[in-house]
């Protein structure tokens, strides 16, 4: 997989995605820490009619529908367009003036990119990522949900290498096809660091962890995955 791309929200994108319920959050938080990582959810597809391939994720819960879009290809970051609620049960088209706000968004994501790096300054129009996607969406226990991304992110990548479909690597795991189904859509709070890793073991992946001091700028210690 490739490093991490930067993520930086823009509008009020970031606003609306943490006014969804927590478990949407989460799942649409670990969509878009996949595309930060050159992953597509299972629910991405592309929405048609821009310059730009711009992507859609969705989580749904008994409230509605509930979507995000970002692109991914301007230079070195994935740019979240916006974030919408559609409760309306029928009809999947995305509406007009959400088509409307996409583009105007496409053009600042366009003027960030252009200015190489300098989008990292904080202006009104956009926010750059912490670091964190869950941390950003205001998730209890980001770091633990960070880790537990880049642990399913690899375990995604390998059942991908691999070619197996949901049924052969639930039996690899030892575990029923639904859960398999709930680690792709970013359920993450349904296992602990260690099932996942195990899961790994299970898959042929070696693990070693590394234990080093704390970085002096950070008040907490924390656990990543590389």
């Amino acid at each position: 997989m490739e490093p991490p791309r930067k993520l930086v929200w823009l509008g009020d994108s970031l606003d609306q995605l943490t006014s969804f319920p927590p478990g949407v959050r989460q799942r649409l938080g670990f969509a878009l820490y996949q595309a930060q990582i050159g992953q597509k959810h299972e629910s991405a597809k592309i929405l048609h009619g821009f310059a730009e391939t711009v992507w859609q994720v969705r989580a749904d819960d008994l409230a509605g529908t509930y979507r995000a879009m970002y692109v991914v290809q301007l230079q070195e970051a994935v740019y979240v367009l916006h974030a919408f609620q559609k409760k309306s049960k029928s009809g999947i088209a995305t509406p007009q003036r959400e088509l409307n706000l996409l583009r105007q968004r496409l053009q600042l994501s366009r003027k960030l990119a252009g200015k190489r790096g300098e989008w990292a300054m904080p202006l009104q129009d956009h926010v750059p990522s912490s670091g964190n996607v869950f941390a950003d969406l205001n998730l209890p226990a980001a770091d633990d949900l960070l880790a537990k991304a880049e642990l399913a992110g690899k375990i995604i990548a390998e059942i991908q290498r691999r070619r197996l479909t949901q049924t052969q690597a639930a039996a690899i795991l030892g575990i029923d096809q639904p859960k398999i189904s709930a680690l792709k859509q970013g359920k993450l709070s349904a296992f602990s660091i260690e099932r996942l890793m195990r899961f790994l073991l299970l898959l042929g992946r070696d693990i070693q962890i590394t234990v080093k001091g704390k970085a002096g700028r950070r008040t907490a210690a924390r656990l990543r995955v590389a």
